[in-house]
C-alpha cells in the first residue's frame, strides 16, 4: 500500500489536516472531471461550479500531494522571466499583458482566501536579495523599470544596510521589497 502522507517539511509538519475524501467507486455522473487535486485543479473545480457545472475531482494521492503542497508559498507578481526579457521575447504590448496577468493571478488568490476565510498565514510581501555584488545594479535596474514603464510602485529598491536592519541573513548587497507580492502556507491554502 501505498504510503499518503506529505513529504516531510515544516509545512507538513504544521498543515492542518486536510481530512481523507472518499474514493470514487462505481459510476458518477458529472459535467466534468478533474484530475489532480493540486493549485490548478481545484482552482478550476472552483471557478467551474461557480458557473453552474457539477464537477467531480480525482486525485491519485492526497490534496496537494504534488509541487503544490511542496512549494515555498511564494505568491509573486510578474512571470518567470522578468520583463525586461519578456519584452524582448514576446514585445512590450504582450509583456504588459503577461505583467497585468501576474498582478490579477494575485488579486485571486487573495480575493480566494478572503471570500473562503482560508487561514493559510497569508503575508504581504517578498523581498529577493543579492548574494552578489554584481546583481545590485540588475536589481535596481528593474526597480526602475517597472515603475517607469508598468508605472508599478510597489517595489522598492533596498540597500545593503536597510537590508542588514531587516533580516538575520548576512553577507548579501541589497534587495528588492514587492508589497505587491504574498506568501502563504501551501498546504493551509490547499
Amino acid at each position: 500500500m501505498q504510503d499518503l502522507t506529505h513529504v516531510e517539511s515544516w509545512y507538513a509538519a504544521s498543515a492542518t489536516a486536510a481530512g481523507d475524501y472518499p474514493s470514487l467507486c462505481g459510476e458518477a455522473e458529472t459535467d466534468v472531471c478533474v484530475i489532480g487535486a493540486g493549485y490548478t485543479g481545484l482552482s478550476t473545480a472552483i471557478f467551474l461550479r461557480r458557473r453552474g457545472y457539477r464537477v467531480t475531482v480525482l486525485e491519485a494521492n492526497k490534496v496537494g500531494w504534488g509541487a503544490s503542497g511542496r512549494n515555498g508559498g511564494h505568491v509573486g507578481t510578474g512571470q518567470r522571466a522578468d520583463q525586461a526579457q519578456l519584452e524582448k521575447m514576446v514585445g512590450l504590448e504582450h509583456a504588459r499583458t503577461l505583467w497585468q496577468l501576474g498582478l490579477e493571478a494575485v488579486d485571486t488568490v487573495c480575493e480566494l482566501i478572503a471570500e473562503s476565510d482560508i487561514e493559510c498565514e497569508l503575508k504581504t510581501g517578498n523581498l529577493h536579495v543579492a548574494c552578489k555584488a554584481k546583481e545590485v545594479p540588475d536589481m535596481q535596474r528593474e526597480v526602475e523599470h517597472l515603475s517607469s514603464v508598468y508605472g508599478y510602485d510597489r517595489i522598492r529598491f533596498v540597500g545593503g544596510d536597510e537590508l542588514a536592519q531587516m533580516t538575520s541573513g548576512q553577507g548579501f548587497h541589497a534587495g528588492t521589497l514587492d508589497s505587491g507580492a504574498r506568501h502563504l502556507h501551501p498546504l493551509k491554502y490547499l
